[in-house]
């Protein structure tokens, strides 16, 4: 069964382009991952400081191994000192 997750980012005020530019990298090492269908970066029209990354899996498993893999952790590292706030990670299903 495909998922989707969401994951909901508040980036600190003037970060913005840091931000997407260490989401752009992380999205091109994770087009080779297996289980990986696709993925877009959104950004709210009421507040500029909220990011969104939607990727799409074949299956739970895939996305839980992408989660711990260390080339992830290691830009989700460049990441937290950008964000205002944890993120919010959403993982869904259609019915």
């Amino acid at each position: 069964m495909m998922v989707k997750v969401l994951i909901e980012r508040h980036v600190k005020k003037g970060r913005e382009g840091n931000l997407i530019e260490l989401l752009n990298k992380m999205r091109t090492e994770l087009i080779s991952q297996p289980g990986y269908v696709l993925g877009e970066l959104l950004q709210s029209l009421e507040d500029k400081s909220t990011i969104f990354a939607l990727s799409t899996w074949l299956s739970t498993l895939d996305w839980k191994s992408w989660e711990g893999d260390p080339t992830r952790l290691k830009i989700v590292s460049k990441i937290e000192p950008l964000l205002s706030e944890s993120p919010k990670l959403t993982i869904a299903t259609s019915f």
